[in-house]
């Protein structure tokens, strides 16, 4: 990974952390969801709301047995960006995953990143951004996903 890769990661992150930081202080801006990923390789979405942004998280994987993972929405206050994180709490998962995918709707997808075993970024190989979707890239993905987060923000519309 560049060096410029790695300091983006790092800012990325730093930012998403500050800003559920900041918009967690007030819990009408937080919506958290518990969901236990499931092996047996089936296709699952989980799919969560806050006012009208929605997060859309696809999986299927495959070892072990359930994992408890948590799904969290957070919107600024003034509802114009929203920050979606879907990760196992203790950066550790032991599943094997076969493909993942994270879709929003109500705002533009900015900015992604996803992270392997001990919250170690996924290679940028691995996964790919296309206009509200991130996703796993078949053949390049390594099966390791602990987080995944998305920063996105509402289009402001002209009024005439």
């Amino acid at each position: 990974m560049a060096l410029w890769q790695v300091q983006f990661v790092a800012f990325f992150a730093t930012f998403c952390t500050l800003t559920y930081h900041t918009v967690a202080q007030n819990a009408d801006e937080l919506v958290e969801e518990h969901f236990d990923v499931k092996p047996g390789g089936q296709v699952i979405t989980v799919d969560k709301k806050m006012d009208k942004f929605h997060c859309i998280f696809t999986y299927a994987a495959q070892g072990g047995t359930n994992e408890e993972w948590v799904m969290t929405i957070s919107g600024s206050p003034d509802k114009s960006s929203y920050t979606c994180t879907v990760e196992r709490p203790g950066g550790r998962s032991y599943l094997f995953f076969q493909q993942f995918k994270m879709k929003v709707k109500g705002a533009k997808l900015e900015e992604a990143a996803a992270y392997g075993d001990a919250d170690t970024p996924l290679r940028p190989e691995e996964y790919s951004i296309h206009k509200n979707t991130v996703k796993y890239n078949e053949d390049k993905f390594r099966s390791q996903l602990t987080k995944i987060m998305v920063f996105a923000v509402v289009s402001k519309k002209t009024e005439l």
